[in-house]
């Protein structure tokens, strides 16, 4: 923990119940916000990476195609 999250901390612990609840609201919150917002731009970045190669075995067959070794034979 940080020395200024140290700080934070302690200085809340000097206010009353109630409004340290307000500020753990409100910090999760904020929390959770950043988490969501993340994934959201993870998602938005893969969506505008993505490339249609036709190549319907790509994924299992990657190393075929990117380094030339015989195809593996098909999962049963």
């Amino acid at each position: 923990m940080t020395d200024l999250l140290e700080q934070a901390i302690a200085k809340v612990k000097q206010l009353p119940e109630s409004e340290q609840d307000n500020i753990a609201q409100i910090i999760l919150k904020e929390l959770e916000t950043k988490a969501v917002d993340f994934w959201d731009e993870f998602d938005e970045i893969l969506e505008e990476c993505q490339v249609s190669t036709g190549i319907k075995d790509l994924s299992y067959q990657h190393d075929h195609y990117i380094h030339g070794t015989p195809k593996r034979e098909e999962a049963s």
